[in-house]
């Protein structure tokens, strides 16, 4: 026959269970507690990544227009660019000696830190019953100015570079007018201290306004003026119609383009098909928009690493000095100039495609494809 517990053992089990179930709590706030700071400190890393490579990539670019860095813009846009990032609501501070600049290599290499020695170690939460207050968290990227003469993902718009106008009548007049793309063209210095109608000024050209549709066939050729062109397909045939128009301005077209090669002028002035493309290309990250103060992309979906969006395109220019024949005929580009799409404003012959320069790579050279470069993360 069981014999019934006394009383004094119930109470030892109770006691015994009460422990347990201490023991198990504190456990599990315990786990619960390094999830929620692992999470964050791996948030934390993310941030200062990106942070690391959008502050490369904009040192790398510096290499473009100078690449004996004779003006130390290579690690003052460095520097520049980390600020625009933050790391868990805190403002990133990229220092000089965070900045590695290899000239032989055309390469930026730049390390986000944030670090108890800089007094700007990443506090924890939980993690603070253990005695643990704050983590250093570094992260780095490295880019290099690449030389290319290539591009992907090409808009099917094509536009006169920009030249040096002696006459200021906006038309490249041979004899008079001058062309180097790598001294009068979109994305160099030429321009560089001149404080446009807008009361801006811009740094080779990044920032600066631009339509790259205006008015339509018609019109007297200027610069803002477009050319539609057929963007070949991955097999070799080109994209003709208002359907692959339209898709080519909305989405990638793997298809390489080469600086020098021909390609064909588009057929009639495409302003419904632009219309329509610009607008499903826009709302792909419809809540950016350009800030001129800080001369940069706000509210973009991809955050500091803006330059990621599919608002970012890049458009083909060509030779000022080309004739504006209307028709199918063959057009060369001389250079590639990365936009950011603002806007498609108008219609008909009103209609405005709005962008802002970013950069230019690519090229040079007139008829035959030359060396230009292109930033790329390598690290």
């Amino acid at each position: 026959m069981r014999k019934k517990p006394s009383e004094g053992t119930l109470r030892d089990a109770r006691g015994m269970s009460i422990v347990f179930v201490a023991i198990s709590i504190v456990a599990a706030m315990s786990a619960v507690a390094l999830a929620v700071d692992v999470g964050m400190l791996l948030n934390a890393r993310t941030e200062a990544q990106r942070a690391a490579d959008s502050s490369a990539l904009a040192g790398a670019a510096a290499l473009i227009q100078d690449p004996d860095d004779t003006n130390g813009w290579a690690t003052n846009f460095a520097i520049e660019y980390g600020a625009k990032n933050m790391v868990m609501d805190i403002p990133v501070v990229v220092l000089p000696e965070d900045v590695d600049v290899d000239l032989a290599r055309a390469r930026v290499t730049v390390t986000v830190r944030r670090r108890a020695d800089r007094g700007t170690a990443v506090p924890t939460w939980f993690a603070r019953v253990f005695g643990i207050n704050e983590v250093d968290v570094e992260a780095r990227a490295a880019a290099e100015a690449v030389p290319t003469g290539s591009a992907r993902c090409l808009k099917p718009f094509a536009i006169p570079d920009a030249f040096d106008d002696e006459d200021g009548d906006g038309i490249f007049d041979a004899g008079v007018d001058s062309y180097v793309p790598t001294d009068h063209g979109y994305g160099s210095g030429w321009r560089n201290g001149v404080i446009d109608a807008d009361g801006y000024s811009y740094t080779n050209d990044f920032g600066r306004p631009m339509n790259v549709k205006q008015g339509g066939p018609s019109d007297p050729p200027q610069p803002g003026w477009y050319y539609p062109w057929d963007i070949p397909q991955v097999d070799g045939s080109p994209a003709v119609g208002g359907d692959k128009y339209r898709w080519n301005i909305g989405n990638c077209n793997p298809t390489v383009i080469t600086l020098g090669d021909e390609y064909w002028i588009e057929n009639g002035n495409m302003l419904g098909p632009t219309n329509q493309g610009v607008e499903n290309l826009i709302a792909l990250d419809n809540d950016a928009y350009w800030d001129s103060s800080s001369n940069t992309v706000e509210n973009s979906a991809y955050g500091s690493a803006w330059e990621s969006s599919p608002r970012v395109g890049i458009v083909p220019v060509f030779d000022p000095a080309r004739p504006f024949d209307p028709g199918k005929a063959p057009i060369v580009f001389t250079n590639f100039i990365a936009m950011f799409f603002e806007s498609v404003v108008g219609s008909g012959q009103d209609q405005t495609v709005n962008v802002r320069i970013m950069y230019a790579f690519g090229v040079p050279g007139g008829g035959e494809a030359s060396a230009g470069k292109v930033v790329v993360l390598v690290e």
